[in-house]
């Protein structure tokens, strides 16, 4: 019986995630008459993701305390699970792990990567296949990307709009420049350079338009960022400036970014969330990708594939209104060949015997669940919510 109410809980919270949430009333968002015209669109759209995502789901697994979803995980190895550190940290009541078929687990910790926010776990006895890490490919800005639930549909889906970069300060290099709002001319015209920075040392100048840096075309401070991405502080790279009639060619030596009062982190975190949940853990990771689709929190560590159903990476963390990171697939399969290995041997070498994981009774607190899963449809039908299948 528990498996059919989870695997019940599950297929509704999936179907529902594929709604488009809005402060606004739908009457207030779109016309009645494009209405059934959108939903038409939405799922056929979501019926090409489930094409690919239905393989990817089986390796997909859910952390649940109390009834309630507290993070994804995805099935790295035959019964390895990486799924995410700060939200099982925080969590005070038993976790229990389930696959995708609905079974329940008593997963066991294996070891914790801080780093990444991420938790590997031992479950020898999951059945659930590994993903395809051997598959995996690198995402690229403007690449559309989706992320799997365990039911097998993509619950979220946008476009990758940073490539992969450092959220830590002291990985990312500075400049000393300040563009001129006023400019609408090609390139981006620098309207200050900062005293000392490596922008002053290189010679640029108040006026100066920036055409070309590190060998890429810029025309505002977004590309410029782009620009930079895998440039370390105290390297240099090539730049290319305009300066009245006369293009100009150099080397512009990079710094480290200065240490500078922070803005207010709550006000900060409320003009960022803009009314969405963020997740604990959204600054200094050391390398991600960056994309703009709406991941709730308790959807992080799920895998994340392309159009084509290949594993771009594991999604991390709700950073912000528009700011969803990755953690990129190569790393994940370097954390499965390279970290997984060292501490099994390491474990083994001390004669720590790790006890199998096995499901647990299907009658468990079976009465407690459907009471609950009651609750959750009152409370849907009381606010005039009905999921939808797509």
């Amino acid at each position: 019986m528990m498996m059919k109410y989870l695997w019940a809980a599950f297929a509704a919270a999936s179907a529902y995630a594929q709604e488009i949430a809005s402060p606004l009333p739908p009457e207030q968002m779109i016309a009645p008459e494009d209405k059934s015209v959108l939903d038409s669109q939405a799922k056929e759209i979501f019926r090409e993701w489930d094409k690919v995502a239905v393989p990817v789901g089986q390796s997909v697994v859910a952390l649940v305390a109390g009834n309630a979803q507290v993070a994804l995980g995805t099935v790295v190895g035959k019964g390895k699970v990486l799924t995410k550190l700060s939200d099982l940290q925080k969590e005070r009541r038993p976790v229990m792990l389930v696959d995708s078929s609905g079974r329940v687990y008593d997963a066991k910790v294996l070891f914790a990567l801080p780093e990444h926010d991420l938790l590997m776990m031992d479950v020898p006895g999951l059945p659930a296949p590994p993903i395809d890490l051997d598959s995996y490919v690198q995402a690229k800005e403007g690449d559309v990307i989706a992320a799997v639930s365990p039911t097998g549909h993509v619950s979220d889906f946008g476009v990758v709009s940073v490539a992969q970069r450092s959220l830590r300060a002291d990985d990312q290099p500075y400049l000393g420049i300040v563009s001129d709002p006023r400019w609408d001319g090609e390139g981006v015209m620098i309207g200050g350079v900062e005293a000392g920075s490596g922008a002053h040392r290189s010679g640029l100048t108040a006026g100066d338009v920036l055409m070309k840096l590190n060998g890429k075309p810029v025309d505002g401070m977004y590309s410029i960022r782009a620009a930079m991405v895998g440039v370390r502080p105290g390297e240099t790279v090539p730049v290319e400036v305009r300066r009245r009639n006369q293009v100009i060619e150099g080397k512009l030596l990079t710094g480290p970014r200065p240490r500078v009062m922070k803005f207010p982190q709550k006000r900060l975190d409320m003009m960022n969330s803009m009314g969405n949940r963020m997740s604990l853990k959204r600054d200094e990771f050391p390398l991600v990708i960056q994309s703009d689709m709406t991941l709730f929190p308790e959807r992080a560590g799920c895998p994340v594939i392309d159009v084509n159903g290949k594993f771009v990476g594991l999604a991390l963390s709700r950073a912000g209104r528009t700011e969803t990171y990755i953690l990129p697939s190569w790393i994940c399969r370097e954390l499965v060949e390279g970290v997984l290995p060292q501490v099994q041997q390491y474990r083994a070498g001390r004669g720590e015997n790790i006890p199998e994981a096995q499901p647990v009774d299907d009658s468990y607190d079976a009465r407690r669940l459907e009471e609950n899963r009651r609750k959750v449809e009152d409370k849907m039908s009381r606010q005039g919510l009905v999921p939808k299948v797509y």
